[in-house]
């Protein structure tokens, strides 16, 4: 019963020592999502087409999320704006990698063609 009573809802708006495995976590998502970023740029950066563009936009979205986590469990978010914005994200990000699969299956690529 001890438990229940020192127990505190991950979305809670003070940071503290027992916030710092959360934290470390968001922090390892984002790095994982930076680099992902930077390997989606550069696929980017060779293929030039609009589908890459999408899901480096959606890529983007992830990391965005990562940084709207972070900014909650330091404080500087209100549990409010941090949902609104996580899941406005997670709607961005579902729409741009629909918008990624539809934009390649629907192009033509006179590549293929030959």
């Amino acid at each position: 019963m001890q438990l229940m009573a020192t127990a505190r809802p991950l979305h809670s708006s003070t940071f503290g020592p027992e916030s710092l495995p959360l934290l470390a976590l968001i922090a390892i998502a984002a790095l994982g999502s930076a680099v992902l970023l930077g390997l989606g740029l550069g696929a980017f950066v060779r293929r030039r087409s609009q589908s890459y563009l999408l899901i480096v936009a959606a890529i983007s979205a992830l990391l965005a999320r990562s940084l709207v986590a972070g900014l909650s469990v330091t404080g500087m978010l209100s549990p409010a704006s941090h949902h609104l914005l996580e899941h406005g994200l997670d709607v961005v990000l579902v729409a741009l990698v629909i918008a990624a699969v539809y934009n390649a299956r629907t192009t033509t690529n006179p590549e293929f063609n030959a």
